[in-house]
């Protein structure tokens, strides 16, 4: 579900790939902290990157991958 190609592709080719952090995230998707740490244990949501001590973010990239692949699984 999620493209890992894409941002492959990203890094090859010298590219910035956008972050985002959980409050982003969760103004977009419309999950609690809870269930998006739920979904993401379970493989359904992109993992997040570890980019500082207590600090996570995720490429804008993957989340969007993913929520353009949900009609694809539903």
């Amino acid at each position: 579900m999620i493209d890992e190609d894409e941002g492959e592709q990203h890094a090859a080719a010298g590219e910035i790939r956008p972050m985002m952090s959980i409050k982003q995230v969760l103004a977009l998707i419309p999950f609690s902290r809870a269930t998006l740490y739920r979904e993401m244990e379970a493989g359904r949501f992109p993992a997040a990157h570890e980019i500082a001590p207590r600090r996570i973010a995720w490429f804008k990239d993957e989340v969007a991958a993913w929520q353009l692949g949900i009609n694809k699984v539903a």
